[in-house]
């Protein structure tokens, strides 16, 4: 079997590892370390784990599979997801086209059973909400979050148990110039049979031959401390969507072991590198979050902030994944293009990884296929198009 060599430890790269060594290849997992990294997307509390993706199906579907991949996980490497249920709450009535109403339909449609929320239903269930305002919505019990950076520590420990080599403290420089490898931060030349490139937020600055195709950005993250803790419990405040077509703001109950109310807003973004010394939420993303709160969760509103980071995205041209062989270098993959969603799909993403790494065929690869120069108008997620 095929060596295979993959550069970076974070979520594409660590499942990929786990799964080319249950199919038997010898395999070295190389990251700057330590790990969970910490300037990596995945080293904070939580990351939303959901079905809806408005009206695009695939998605929807290949959710399902990572669903039922995170419940098996629960069972076989300890508690990560937390099934708190996924609120999507809108200011209008639904139409056609809403993220809102798109995803009802589909989920709907292929046996779930979301309800429909009404502003009554809101004030009853959801005291937390600012019930006048946001009348119009979904609550999907099977949605819910997973603890990202309890999850990568778990997956690093069930790669170094199935066989994989894991090198810590190994940064990818380049590829080497002759065969198969790269060349670390040290100089050291590591050779390999396969590639597999997941290098995350660093991935248009260590590729220039991708810099057009993909841009880091970064996007602000609040930790609250509400004084009303049961307010912000999971069963009457769950993973939340609020109106994020328009708003990009998004958040989770309060956590299981620090009591904090994460926010975060799903946005364009600020371009940046990962690491900038001006990583770090501004004044005006601070107030943009009070306001937010003003008119969404009244009992948020004057909370302390007691912690702020910046997530790290890696932006394909399009928002899609990016999980390809390089056609100039075929046994190179690059594995990438997060663009802020791919952690909830972490149970597929290694075997979609491995399809591409050893040519097997999959109906999503032409999805997430090497594609230079794609520019289109819109993005699905309308508050991340860049136009």
């Amino acid at each position: 079997m095929d060596r295979v060599l993959i550069a970076g430890a974070g979520v594409f790269g660590v499942t990929a590892a786990i799964e080319l060594r249950k199919r038997g290849h010898p395999v070295m997992l190389v990251d700057p370390g330590p790990l969970p990294h910490p300037l990596a997307a995945s080293t904070d509390i939580s990351k939303v784990v959901r079905l809806e993706y408005g009206a695009d199906e695939p998605y929807t579907a290949l959710a399902e599979r990572a669903v039922e991949g995170w419940r098996r996980w629960n069972r076989d490497l300890g508690p990560l997801y937390h099934e708190t249920g996924l609120l999507l709450l809108r200011r209008t009535p639904f139409a056609p086209g809403t993220f809102e109403q798109d995803s009802f339909e589909i989920v709907s449609r292929r046996g779930h059973r979301p309800e429909l929320v009404d502003g009554a239903a809101v004030r009853t269930r959801f005291p937390a909400w600012n019930a006048g305002r946001y009348r119009y919505g979904t609550y999907d019990p099977e949605g819910g979050f997973v603890e990202s950076a309890k999850a990568i520590a778990r997956l690093v420990a069930e790669a170094r148990r199935l066989g994989v080599e894991l090198r810590e403290g190994v940064a990818f420089t380049r590829l080497v110039d002759r065969g198969v490898g790269i060349i670390s931060g040290a100089g050291e030349a590591i050779a390999a049979d396969r590639v597999v490139l997941a290098l995350g937020a660093w991935t248009p600055h260590a590729l220039p031959w991708l810099a057009a195709e993909f841009r880091s950005t970064g996007h602000p993250v609040f930790h609250l401390a509400p004084k009303d803790l049961d307010a912000f419990r999971p069963e009457r405040f769950p993973v939340f969507c609020a109106e994020i077509q328009n708003t990009g703001y998004y958040g989770f109950p309060a956590h299981p072991e620090s009591g904090v109310v994460k926010i975060a807003r799903h946005g364009k973004g600020r371009p940046m590198h990962p690491e900038s010394p001006q990583r770090s939420v501004t004044a005006e993303e601070t107030a943009q979050l009070r306001e937010f709160l003003a008119g969404t969760f009244p009992l948020l509103q004057e909370a302390p902030i007691v912690h702020t980071r910046i997530c790290l995205y890696c932006d394909s041209s399009d928002g899609q994944f990016w999980i390809a062989r390089d056609p100039d270098r075929p046994a190179v993959v690059v594995a990438s293009g997060d663009s802020g969603h791919a952690f909830k799909f972490a149970p597929v993403l290694g075997a979609l990884i491995a399809d591409v790494v050893q040519g097997r065929p999959d109906p999503l690869q032409s999805r997430f296929a090497w594609r230079p120069g794609l520019r289109p108008a819109n993005w699905q997620e309308a508050t991340r198009s860049p136009t």
